[in-house]
């Protein structure tokens, strides 16, 4: 590349990795780069008017994050790294699930304790069943839909986010897409499936780009294309549960606003909370797993 006097090297390393985590870094302070790989280094570029704030991003970085984590192996590889967004264990994950659970059945162990039923939530009190109901499929079309889709832009999310905060916020975003769904809908409803959560995820991706936009057109687009992506892939079916989908768009949209609006993606990239956000989502699953069970 030409760095001419438009383009300077705000850092380079020999390792992909720590240019990534860089990389990282300067797209949650919203400096533009571009990464390449000049031998025996591997590169990161900004523009010359973005070189000071970039270098002062980065150097704040490495002073935050000094000797964490302490002392690791050479040769470890984090999985919360961006470049490798976790899906296929946690999609894997829903698969196993199913083989345990199995298809709807009105009388199955699993679905009398984890569906989302207005008469468990809002009579029983037996809120955990927002989130079980996510880990339940009516049959395997439904559930090969929910992982094929849900994983891809699982992938997207979690390649902004990283694996742990971008999981727990598709946890979140279905899991209140659920509740509000259950409240609006009244008596004698019941869902299940991990959809609420997937259109969660086009919600938050939705909202992280928003929150960029400067226009009210360019705002009106963006949330334009994710009412679009709700009625071409959300509203079909004989199963379809609609307000589910909506619900979960839009609590997901709202999420994605207050994360790109509060400046979370900043403490985000940190290895440490991504660890931390990534527990607790799995704490969340079990945990309301648990109380179903013990119900």
């Amino acid at each position: 590349m030409d760095g001419g006097s438009r383009w300077r090297i705000a850092a380079q390393a020999p390792g992909q990795r720590q240019i990534l985590l860089w990389a990282l870094v300067l797209s949650a302070a919203e400096i533009p780069h571009r990464v390449i790989f000049v031998r025996p280094h591997w590169q990161l570029w900004v523009s010359a008017q973005d070189e000071a704030a970039a270098q002062a991003e980065l150097a704040a970085y490495e002073a935050e994050n000094h000797n964490w984590p302490p002392a690791p192996p050479a040769a470890d590889d984090s999985l919360f790294l961006v470049a490798r967004p976790v899906v296929i264990p946690v999609i894997g994950g829903l698969l196993a699930f199913y083989a345990l659970s199995g298809a709807w059945e009105q009388e199955s162990f699993w679905f009398v304790h984890g569906a989302a039923t207005t008469t468990g939530i809002l009579e029983q009190r037996e809120w955990w069943r927002v989130v079980t109901a996510l880990t339940l499929h009516a049959d395997v079309l439904h559930l090969l839909g929910n992982a094929v889709i849900g994983g891809v832009l699982a992938y997207f999310l979690c390649r902004l986010t990283g694996s742990g905060f971008g999981w727990l916020l598709i946890l979140l975003a279905g899991g209140l897409g659920n509740a509000i769904n259950v409240v609006l809908r009244g008596s004698g409803f019941e869902s299940v499936g991990f959809s609420t959560a997937v259109f969660g995820t086009v919600g938050i991706l939705a909202g992280l780009r928003v929150a960029r936009l400067t226009t009210a057109q360019d705002v009106l687009i963006g949330a334009g294309g994710a009412l679009s992506l709700l009625a071409l892939l959300g509203s079909e079916g004989e199963r379809t549960d609609l307000g589910a989908h909506l619900w979960g768009l839009i609590a997901g949209f709202l999420l994605g606003l207050i994360v790109a609006r509060g400046g979370m993606l900043r403490w985000a990239v940190l290895p440490r909370w991504q660890a931390v956000a990534a527990v607790t989502a799995l704490g969340i699953v079990a945990g309301a797993w648990w109380l179903a069970l013990a119900a």
